[in-house]
């Protein structure tokens, strides 16, 4: 789907679509945990009555045989356990609305962003938020060296990316650069806003992970960032 008309595409959502898409996606995160829970406790299984069978002494097969045979149902009965899982997972995602994130988002450490290049055309800071909102999300919040890092090489796969939007301002207070979510720069990590002036109230990323004050007004891309 084009993000473009991914605002169009919301606005026809209706709310039992939005409670359906909320129960999907919780049921596909359950059938991940279930699957996780049932293949590794049934690769245990497996791997113990491996030993056993190959442990086990000689017995006479005629004579007691149900030791073994109950060994051979169990790990039949853990391989039918593992089908079984597959196809309720295979199941539960054919449902595109099971999807972790949308069309065009990226997903990272239960997270989606959504990167502008190439998919939108350039806005201003303000414009960028909007979009953002609109997409039940907000501009990327950076929390620590890890999400810069994975913001980086996003922005590495592209060529002539000079800088990022991202949700940092100093808009109420001069000199007080606050995420989006309310908190201080330095509350997520030890940074600090370069070029910083009375003009420039809002901050972009740029290579090396640097955090620099630009004009509101200017054009350019961003990352918009939400649960997944």
């Amino acid at each position: 789907m084009d993000p473009r008309h991914q605002e169009e595409d919301a606005k026809r959502e209706t709310p039992a679509d939005a409670g359906c898409c909320q129960t999907c996606r919780l049921t596909a995160r359950v059938a991940v945990a279930m699957a996780t829970i049932i293949l590794v406790m049934g690769l245990l299984l497996c791997l113990v009555l491996f030993a056993a069978l190959r442990g086990a002494p000689e017995v006479d097969q005629t004579s007691n045989p149900s030791a073994e045979e109950l060994m051979m149902e169990q790990l039949q009965q853990c391989q039918k356990e593992r089908h079984d899982v597959d196809l309720m997972l295979h199941t539960v995602t054919r449902d595109s609305r099971c999807r972790l994130c949308p069309d065009g988002w990226l997903w990272w450490r239960s997270h989606c962003y959504f990167f502008s290049v190439g998919l939108q055309d350039d806005r201003k800071w303000n414009e960028s938020t909007e979009f953002c909102l609109q997409h039940n999300s907000s501009l990327a919040v950076i929390k620590d060296s890890a999400e810069m890092e994975f913001i980086q090489g996003v922005m590495e796969k592209f060529p002539r990316f000079p800088f990022l939007w991202v949700g940092l301002t100093d808009a109420e207070q001069e000199g007080r650069w606050l995420w989006t979510d309310g908190t201080d720069i330095q509350h997520y990590m030890p940074v600090t806003v370069q070029w910083d002036a009375d003009h420039r109230d809002c901050a972009d990323v740029r290579g090396g992970g640097s955090l620099f004050a630009a004009s509101c007004e200017s054009y350019g891309p961003w990352a918009c960032k939400r649960d997944s």
